[in-house]
């Protein structure tokens, strides 16, 4: 689908062009989402340059591909998104700064380009030229990533409550390591949403470097605005870092809680299997069949081999308790 932002007057309109439809005169930015080969065509045509197609964007993202030629600059990116599932994605962006326009060529659907068109529709007089657009995006898509490093930083704050409150290894079924799993689970999504985060974040801190270096010398105040950019998507990825060390600290905790679970589990079979220890020993010697025994011809033989097995459990019992390993 191609959408188009062009001047009209002192506005900016958005057209959603058909493959009937012409492109509209004098576009500021051209956003192609799952563009067909027509589409493309059709941009190729119209601005003069070349628009890679999807193979050619991926190889460009792997090798960090990023150059001017002609006058127009050809720049990617990797953007986060499905930040709401279990498995969040980075997806590769291109970004074209021709002469008078941007073109995106995108195939999924970021929720920062949606808030930049409304932003640019309402407020046409910010971008007057293709690298003030691409600037306004960059700063839509670093506030959109800093949104979701909030939502971890906040994922994380709750977890460590949940792992060091006092009532952690309560539930209903009484099983402790149901909790544990969930937990475990939990931290393997945060996990992957702040290495998702962490690639997105390095993908924009090189485009934004070139887009300074390349481009921002042609508009002052673009370039003071990248800087500062620069400076929070650095600050971002610093806080990824302390997120990743958060994430590995509280795995340790929790496994370390696992340990201790399994511990306190064994414990309980050790002594189980102590209590039956002497019971078992004093069986053991009335079991044999030796011919004399005198305690076989008793009458009260049996009652008291009974009473010394209780007697012998309820001993260990209280000198494990006096011990204090009860």
């Amino acid at each position: 689908m191609m959408t188009v932002f062009h001047r009209v007057d002192e506005r900016i309109e958005q057209v959603f062009v058909r493959p009937q439809n012409a492109v509209p005169e004098n576009p500021v930015w051209i956003d192609l989402n799952n563009p067909s080969f027509d589409e493309e065509k059709r941009v190729k045509a119209l601005l003069g340059i070349a628009i890679p197609n999807r193979e050619e964007i991926w190889r460009n993202h792997v090798t960090n591909h990023m150059y001017a030629q002609g006058g127009v600059a050809y720049m990617n990116a990797a953007v986060i998104h499905k930040t709401d599932s279990s498995h969040p994605r980075t997806s590769a962006i291109t970004f074209i700064v021709a002469r008078s326009c941007l073109v995106t060529i995108r195939y999924i659907y970021p929720t920062s380009f949606e808030h930049f068109q409304r932003r640019l529709t309402a407020n046409p007089g910010a971008c007057p030229t293709p690298d003030h657009v691409l600037t306004g995006l960059l700063e839509e898509m670093v506030a959109r990533v800093a949104y979701h490093a909030d939502l971890l930083d906040e994922g994380l704050s709750d977890l460590a409550y949940r792992i060091f409150d006092n009532h952690t290894f309560e539930n209903k079924q009484g099983n402790p390591s149901i909790i544990l799993r969930q937990l475990l689970q939990k931290l393997g999504n945060l996990n992957q949403l702040n290495a998702k985060i962490f690639e997105s974040l390095n993908s924009l801190l090189r485009l934004q470097t070139f887009h300074r270096d390349e481009l921002g010398g042609r508009h002052p105040d673009v370039r003071r605005r990248l800087v500062v950019l620069l400076h929070e998507t650095q600050t971002l990825a610093d806080q990824s870092n302390f997120l990743s060390s958060q994430i590995s600290f509280q795995l340790d905790v929790s496994l370390g809680m696992i340990s201790v679970e399994q511990n306190l589990i064994s414990k309980i079979f050790t002594i189980a299997a102590v209590f039956f220890l002497p019971p078992t020993l004093i069986s053991s010697i009335y079991g044999m069949n030796f011919e004399h025994m005198p305690e076989l011809h008793w009458f009260f033989g049996y009652p008291l081999a009974l009473t010394l097995m209780v007697l012998a459990a309820a001993g260990t019992f209280v000198g494990f308790r006096n011990k204090g390993w009860l």
